[in-house]
């Protein structure tokens, strides 16, 4: 196998797509958590909607395993035969995985956004409908670089056929 400047940005797309949105996602839960922790030591009844809203920003990191394992596909790297990858591939993909890496980043907003709603939810168990609302706005910009790292890779590159 050749390793060409192309397979080096391929490879550090994917590394980058699950590191950042990974570390993002980490940051978000964490806040969240904290803020379920102290509810569920007020009441356990908080449990539920606080697991609920601290689930949000984990999408982040789903859509960035989905498109750092399309890459990898894409070059060859898992399960096929490495392929000797331009530098224009790999910077396609490397473009790809930053998309979803920096909005993923959105992940820590949300988990922001989620404490927020937990501490709501403690004062009105009604309040879980909306802080889902307010939560799921936060995710825009990731599916949105979720949609465009998709369209860079299927459609520009031709990754999965």
């Amino acid at each position: 196998m050749v390793v060409t400047l192309g397979t080096v940005f391929a490879v550090g797309g994917a590394a980058l797509a699950l590191g950042i949105a990974g570390l993002s996602t980490a940051f978000g839960v964490k806040a969240a958590g904290v803020a379920g922790a102290g509810a569920v030591a007020e009441n356990k009844e908080h449990f539920k909607n606080a697991l609920i809203l601290q689930a949000l920003p984990q999408t982040q990191t789903v859509y960035a395993f989905i498109i750092a394992l399309l890459i990898l596909m894409g070059a060859g790297l898992l399960g096929g035969a490495p392929k000797e990858l331009t530098t224009y591939q790999g910077l396609v993909m490397l473009g790809a995985g930053l998309a979803v890496a920096i909005t993923g980043i959105s992940a820590v907003m949300q988990g922001l956004v989620a404490a927020s709603g937990i501490i709501s939810c403690t004062k009105n168990p009604d309040a879980l409908a909306p802080s889902l609302v307010f939560g799921g706005q936060c995710e825009t910009p990731a599916i949105f670089g979720f949609i465009a790292a998709l369209i860079l890779l299927v459609v520009g590159m031709g990754v999965l056929g």
